[in-house]
């Protein structure tokens, strides 16, 4: 699977309401993120407590997923952390959301608590 392909399926399957886990999609998939200087690219609103959400822009996913790829196509805490770092350091459960996403959108598997299979 290629980028084109993950994204196509990610945007027809991650919709505002949908239920990753605990974390719900409020907004997306064109939801304009500013967080990180994210400077408005689209993506995704995650809500993941009571008053805090994450933005997960379509730039992360492919960032992430293309070293994925490169990763032996294994989504993990150390492939997000080369890219994102900051992000993770201010909240941890980047790398799950984005794992969930992936795995929603029918384009991973997950192998363990802390690592997915893109397919």
């Amino acid at each position: 699977m290629n980028w084109k392909e993950a994204e196509t399926l990610i945007r027809q399957t991650i919709i505002a309401g949908m239920k990753l886990d605990k974390r719900t999609v409020l907004e997306g998939p064109d939801y304009p993120c500013n967080k990180y200087n994210y400077a408005g690219a689209k993506g995704f609103k995650v809500k993941i407590g009571a008053t805090t959400f994450l933005e997960i822009p379509f730039t992360m996913l492919q960032a992430v997923f293309e070293d994925a790829i490169a990763n032996n196509r294994i989504y993990e805490n150390k492939v997000f952390k080369s890219k994102f770092n900051r992000q993770l350091k201010n909240h941890g459960c980047h790398v799950h959301v984005v794992g969930r996403i992936f795995e929603k959108a029918g384009i991973a598997t997950q192998i363990d608590t802390r690592m997915y299979k893109i397919f």
